[in-house]
């Protein structure tokens, strides 16, 4: 047993290093929900507030948390990059105190960067249709931590000074040029340091390579400890004219060691094409964020009384809520069990409430709000994932409707689908032979993309050409859509969507 003691006090993974000793250690799962839930009412005298003060607090930015299963599950993947990502960097060890020196080394000269002996062992993809919680949970994981840590002289590490960046989060640029991104990292790197990267950077490297090389030793000479890319879809990658100095962009970012974390919607991503990017993609378990429900999961129901607990916390009426149960059941059904659209509907009757004088809500309330104009543009989404629609997604770009309807076609469908996809692919694609030819240019990317979504608007406009209002309530869908339904026909034909 002392032997053992004695490798643990030797190993890595339990060595003194300073970047650790103010980032927040969980041990247990409950340690990690308890510091992710958030309530904004909390603290607030709810009764002493005026009229103006509840419409506003309703009508304002808001994001209650009680965490999912799903969201305490990627919360503690990242921990575990964070905290790995620190430890295999330690700057007391002399190997990686070497390395280090050598990395800022070629990226102050602009050459090759080394590449760190954990390359590809830190990155996770979070992905899934808006509104699911993939932000609140990547803001409530966030504020678990400091951002930035001041440390003074430490011998062991060998610094006077340093300015530890804990986290960082940036956005992929809408042109999706890697100057537009680099530019962005580094502004947000100065607002956070106090540097001056942005100018400085710029102003002596004079190419995007070496600018590109420079980035990431900046990123590397503050310990990052993990970086948050958003906005990661394929309109920033592939239809970008400089689609693949990005990507090789992105894969030097992935090869410094840094923990990476990718955040999308579900046609994320779809320009990874060589097996060893995706088996780096792989390395963690992605992390999808669908509709409660829509994934067919065993454990939904349970899912969803975390959200409902977490939407209905955020409550400003005088009186209980009416009927509780039945208001759950409702808010599922007239969201999709999407948690943002629970949390607007949950808001919107509550301020209708308040302009008349009631004290609470009822599910009818739900049920109104549900019915109203302003959730018009949103109610097709909520019914096409509640009902398990497909045809209804088909009206959003960024849902992948075709990846839902496989998932919810009658398993004995299964054979004649893969039937069908196969007799497409020979039709439409070139049969080739050579290895080289499966690697698809930027251009060929692109051109097939915009075919997928010319057939995915030929089909809404065929859909709505053919649809009658018998045949929506033969299909169980509420007959209030019927108006959004017209409305969204009306712009397709118009070339609007």
């Amino acid at each position: 047993m002392s032997e053992l003691n004695n490798l643990n006090t030797d190993s890595w993974f339990y060595a003194y290093n300073p970047l650790l000793e103010q980032i927040p250690i969980f041990k247990e799962f409950d340690d990690v929900m308890n510091a992710m839930a958030f309530n904004p009412l909390e603290g607030i005298d709810i009764n002493s507030l005026s009229f103006v003060d509840r419409v506003g607090l309703l009508a304002g930015e808001k994001s209650p948390l009680e965490p999912t299963m799903k969201s305490v599950r990627t919360a503690i993947t990242w921990h575990g990059m964070l905290m790995n990502g620190l430890r295999t960097r330690n700057p007391t060890i002399a190997a990686n105190k070497a390395f280090y020196h050598e990395f800022l080394r070629c990226a102050q000269e602009g050459n090759k960067l080394p590449i760190s002996p954990t390359k590809g062992m830190s990155i996770n993809v979070i992905k899934g249709p808006t509104g699911t919680g993939k932000t609140v949970t990547h803001q409530r994981f966030c504020a678990c931590f400091p951002q930035v840590i001041d440390h003074g002289r430490i011998d062991a590490a060998g610094w006077n000074n340093m300015r530890q960046l804990v986290y960082l989060n940036v956005d992929l640029s809408h042109d999706g040029t890697r100057g537009g991104f680099l530019v962005s990292i580094l502004c947000e790197m100065d607002k956070l340091l106090g540097t001056n990267y942005a100018i400085d950077l710029r102003r002596q490297y004079k190419t995007v390579e070496t600018l590109a090389v420079a980035t990431i030793g900046r990123l590397y000479a503050h310990f990052t400890g993990i970086i948050f890319v958003d906005e990661a879809q394929l309109r920033n990658i592939v239809k970008s004219p400089q689609a693949g100095e990005m990507q090789m962009f992105l894969l030097k970012l992935m090869n410094s060691g840094i923990p990476l974390v990718f955040s999308g919607n579900e046609c994320a991503f779809d320009w990874l094409t060589y097996s060893q990017d995706k088996s780096r993609f792989a390395l963690t378990q992605e992390s999808v964020f669908s509709p409660i429900g829509a994934m067919n999961e065993p454990d939904a129901d349970v899912e969803w009384d975390a959200l409902f607990d977490g939407v209905s916390s955020y409550y400003l009426l005088k009186k209980p809520i009416t009927n509780r149960e039945m208001c759950s059941i409702t808010l599922r059904r007239c969201s999709g069990g999407i948690a943002r659209l629970a949390l607007s509907l949950w808001s919107y009757a509550q301020t209708d409430a308040l302009y008349e004088n009631r004290e609470t809500i009822t599910p009818a309330d739900i049920q109104t709000a549900y019915e109203s104009a302003s959730y018009d543009e949103v109610r097709t989404l909520a019914d096409g994932f509640h009902y398990k629609k497909s045809e209804l997604l088909a009206l959003y770009p960024d849902v992948n409707d075709e990846f839902y309807e496989k998932l919810w076609r009658p398993s004995d469908d299964n054979a004649q689908v893969k039937t069908t996809q196969t007799n497409e692919n020979l039709i439409t694609e070139p049969q080739t032979k050579t290895k080289q030819s499966k690697t698809l240019s930027g251009k060929t990317k692109l051109h097939l993309e915009q075919e997928r979504n010319r057939k995915k608007d030929e089909k809404r406009a065929k859909m709505f050409a053919t649809m009658s209002p018998d045949d929506i309530r033969q299909q169980g869908l509420i007959e209030s859509n019927l108006t959004s339904l017209e409305n969204l026909r009306i712009k397709i034909e118009k070339g609007d969507i």
